[in-house]
């Protein structure tokens, strides 16, 4: 195995325990009592767009900034 394809292996084990533990964190969100509970269940709709840009601006950031590293080595 060369090592642009060790890499990618190690960026996908990397991304997708990255993903598992984000949506067990969201999820565990979820699970606590709340005061107001109107909606029950996983909806798109309970997430604000505001919220959604702010998290796709971190993952440019995160990826811009991998890109970056790998510039330098």
């Amino acid at each position: 195995m060369n090592p642009k394809q060790k890499s990618l292996l190690v960026g996908a084990l990397i991304g997708a325990a990255m993903g598992a533990l984000a949506g067990h964190l969201f999820t565990r969100g979820l699970d606590q009592p709340r005061e107001v509970s109107d909606e029950t269940g996983l909806s798109l709709k309970a997430i604000p767009p505001s919220e959604m840009v702010k998290i796709a601006i971190g993952v440019v950031g995160v990826l811009r900034t991998v890109a970056e590293l790998g510039e330098r080595i």
